[in-house]
């Protein structure tokens, strides 16, 4: 059996101060007992006062919690956060055929203010997800309750923000599976919702609270632009309106609608399509980027860079078929160079398993010493490795290594492990090349607080995207990506797209120009006055700034480069 634990579950086993023996935690005129163990002393630490009197709401509105036994607890060192984890502590023998369920809660360790819970009780496991009346009822009943009427008017209306699931997998073959909707409500300033900022709750089947996450801050000591030196929105589209903003894309098989659901089917067309890359915040009185950082205006030449390159090949389509984890084990080891170790890999259980109707195999595998990973998706009907990567770690191999593959050298590799792989259809392709610029802190960050890791450089590894190019256009579901390794300069991964023999998509011949397409995105996509809190790493800064930003939508739109028209592709959700 494997549990999936969250975050916090981590934090709290490695961020405990000294403790001392704890005594229970009382909840109305119910005892929660402490685990039953010769060492429980050291995992259990006394609950502040104003922490209890948070749990002792919390318990009455989510009585459940009642039933489970505190586990752990303690504050973090590093912010003074205080953990609590519960469980109801099963035998053995049943919790390695069931699971067990389990709470985390996060309190702030001063004051008691609950900062966030996320529960996984057995009783309420279900894989659907809440409609969206209910997830909107349930989230308003319990933020209303939580802090009451008044104060629930600081914050707007809800909205959907996606949503999350979990499952533990049983000996048997069977699992248990959790999944939750999340619904955001945004906290508000001089009649303007923070981007960002405000309770997110998650909803499950049932309408029960699972999760709450708020870090509150108190608006009374914030200073921050008032809405009315802003700029119009008509004024500021006028600024904005250049052609530069839209790109022009095929689609080789575009969903009339999204569903929530990965794998299930939907019905698709090819289509040539104008896309919006407008810049996602714009300043409120001249309309041009801003970097939300520092409030400033965004250069280019200061953060980052894209560049496009087309690129030719001469795919030579040899294929990486496996149907067995011993085939997949045997090529994989030979596809990353790793044929010594096959003897030492052994199936790994640290990747999540996929979904029974996913059109997809994961086989995994792991070695302990030197510590080596190998993983791979393959399609189940065909047998075809759709994405591979590996990884290894020795402190010997790192030291050996210090000499790092440049860019040049790696993107080489890339298009040369591209080209015998990728089908006839990549013969010619578009490499999009993101330069990361390193970024100084803004000026309001408390560098002292910044820790080694926190302030680590970069990924070890060097990532290539590429789209297949018709008629010199790219085609987005036509994407290739290879990872090189900085330190051997050998691939360590990549996720290629189905090979096809030839494709079948709209000629591009007579279409809408850039600026009629723009005029209709104007017409069509919402621009807002909002606030933005930057933040840097765990840091906030001392006010929110005021920004127009394309206001939140549950659809996708496009403009049809053969019609002109607006087309909206909605997200379809479950309507338990």
């Amino acid at each position: 059996m494997k549990h999936s634990l969250p975050l916090a579950a981590l934090l709290l086993a490695s961020s405990f101060v000294p403790a001392v023996p704890a005594l229970a935690a009382e909840t109305g005129s119910e005892m929660i007992q402490p685990v039953e163990a010769a060492d429980a002393s050291e995992l259990l630490a006394p609950i502040p006062p104003a922490v209890q009197k948070s749990m002792d709401r919390l318990f009455a509105l989510q009585p459940e919690l009642k039933k489970l036994h505190i586990v752990t607890s303690g504050t973090s060192e590093r912010d003074g956060k205080f953990f609590v984890h519960l469980s109801n502590r099963l035998p053995e023998a049943e919790r390695e055929q069931r699971g067990e369920s389990s709470a985390y809660l996060e309190f702030d360790g001063k004051t008691g203010e609950l900062l966030s819970f996320n529960l996984q009780l057995l009783e309420w496991a279900s894989e659907k997800n809440p409609s969206r009346q209910l997830a909107f009822e349930a989230a308003e009943r319990f933020l209303t309750q939580w802090f009451g009427a008044e104060n629930r008017q600081q914050f707007g209306e809800p909205r959907l923000s996606g949503g999350s699931g979990s499952a533990i997998h049983h000996e048997d073959g069977t699992k248990t599976e959790w999944s939750e909707r999340h619904v955001d409500f945004p906290l508000m300033l001089n009649g303007l919702p923070i981007l960002y900022e405000g309770p997110q709750l998650g909803i499950d089947a049932f309408g029960h609270v699972v999760s709450y996450t708020y870090r509150p801050v108190d608006l009374d000591k914030v200073s921050a632009p008032k809405p009315d030196t802003a700029k119009s929105v008509e004024e500021i589209k006028q600024k904005i309106a250049t052609a530069d903003s839209l790109e022009l894309n095929y689609v080789e098989a575009q969903p009339e609608k999204y569903s929530s659901h990965p794998y299930s089917e939907q019905k698709t067309k090819p289509v040539l399509k104008y896309d919006f890359l407008g810049y996602t915040y714009l300043h409120p009185e001249n309309g041009k980027p801003i970097d939300i950082l520092s409030g400033e205006e965004w250069r280019k030449d200061k953060d980052s860079s894209v560049s496009k390159k087309e690129i030719t090949l001469n795919p030579q389509g040899q294929s990486l078929i496996v149907r067995s984890e011993e085939e997949a084990k045997q090529t994989l080891a030979k596809l990353f160079g790793v044929e010594q170790f096959i003897s030492q890999l052994r199936r790994s259980e640290h990747f999540m398993t996929e979904e029974e109707n996913s059109p997809y195999q994961s086989y995994n595998f792991e070695t302990e010493d030197p510590r080596i990973t190998l993983h791979a998706m393959v399609e189940k009907k065909t047998g075809r490795v759709q994405s591979a990567s590996w990884s290894m770690y020795t402190e010997k191999e790192q030291e050996a290594n210090a000499t790092m593959a440049t860019k040049e050298q790696a993107l080489d590799t890339a298009l040369a492990f591209l080209e015998k792989y990728a089908g006839p259809t990549a013969k010619h392709i578009q490499w999009t090349d993101f330069i990361w610029k390193e970024l100084e802190p803004p000026a309001w960050v408390d560098k002292s607080k910044l820790s080694p890791e926190m302030m680590a450089s970069g990924p070890n590894e060097y990532w290539f995207s590429f789209y297949e190019l018709h008629e010199g256009i790219p085609v987005q579901d036509r994407s290739y990506s290879v990872t090189v390794d900085k330190r051997t300069g050998k691939v360590s991964g990549f996720s290629f797209a189905a090979p096809r023999d030839e494709l079948n998509l709209p000629d591009a011949q007579n279409i809408v120009t850039k600026e009629q397409a723009l005029k209709t995105f104007l017409k069509n996509k919402p621009l807002k006055l909002q606030y933005i809190w930057p933040r840097y790493m765990d840091q906030r800064a001392p006010s929110p700034i005021l920004i127009y930003a394309w206001g939140h939508s549950e659809e996708y739109g496009y403009v049809d480069a053969l019609t002109g028209q607006y087309v909206t592709v909605p997200m379809e959700w479950d309507e338990e």
